[in-house]
């Protein structure tokens, strides 16, 4: 009960502390805004595309749902690595390695709420993408395609907490955060299959758990039954669980640094 009330009170308190600044509605007005503007923009790129050429596939379909699954890595990524940035510009770094609370549930629970926050990114994403943009969801078994939200969320918090734990050594974690949002554009085939990249950098992709959600979902709105996405899942949840281990790693090393040479924010 003491792990689960520190992963609890690490999760809440984190994110009131975060975002004690954002009025719910600028926040809703940022969720809105932001899934609205990305998937618009590679959509009508994709519109234009259709114009001059003739795909083989329904490309507005293939970036609506690309993008719609992708707008979590605002939260995941985005928002967890900015727990590092406030801690080290707000001072609070110091409280957080003095207290005698377990450094797991400490460290995972921080992320753990942006988990909801990136599901409903994704969730406003796809209703974008079927009333704006003519997706058909209705072959799509909707638990199965809830399950695999829920699964590249948690996957992706994760890899956030990578990016994160391994941010408290340089000075501007941000930095990071920005560079790993837009690289998911690239590396996992949100707007192009991934197999159209360079071997070498199609190989990158897999590092990345939303590579395996993208195409699970793609899959589920398409008609597929949850056991046909149960390897991507598996793989994804491979990667996720790996990335908080590296970071849980990270972050316990950076802890032994700071207290070796008695400086946190100056690492």
């Amino acid at each position: 009960m003491s792990l689960l009330r520190i992963f609890l009170s690490s999760a809440i308190f984190s994110f009131r502390a975060q975002f004690g600044w954002l009025y719910p509605p600028m926040w809703l007005t940022m969720k809105l805004i932001m899934s609205l503007s990305q998937i618009s923009f590679f959509v009508f790129v994709a519109q234009f595309l259709s114009t001059v050429s003739s795909p083989e596939v329904d490309l507005i379909t293939y970036i609506a749902i690309g993008n719609a699954m992708s707008v979590l890595s605002w939260n995941t990524i985005f928002s967890v690595v900015n727990i590092t940035s406030h801690d080290k510009w707000d001072g609070t770094l110091p409280l957080v390695l003095a207290t005698p609370a377990h450094r797991l549930p400490l460290f995972i629970g921080r992320a753990m709420i942006h988990v909801f926050d990136g599901m409903l990114s994704v969730l406003i994403g796809f209703a974008y993408s079927a009333f704006l943009f003519g997706v058909d969801f209705g072959n799509t078994d909707v638990l199965a395609l809830l399950i695999v939200v829920a699964l590249t969320a948690f996957a992706m918090a994760g890899f956030g907490l990578l990016i994160g734990g391994l941010s408290f050594y340089y000075r501007d974690p941000l930095i990071f955060a920005n560079i790993f949002t837009f690289a998911l554009l690239i590396f996992c085939g949100v707007n192009f299959p991934i197999q159209e990249l360079p071997h070498p950098l199609h190989m990158i992709s897999y590092i990345f758990p939303l590579t395996y959600g993208v195409d699970a979902g793609r899959r589920i709105i398409a008609g597929a039954a949850l056991i046909y996405v149960i390897s991507l899942l598996s793989q994804m949840l491979i990667v996720g669980f790996i990335s908080i281990t590296l970071g849980y790693i990270f972050f316990r090393s950076f802890e032994h640094l700071a207290r070796k040479t008695g400086r946190i924010e100056a690492i």
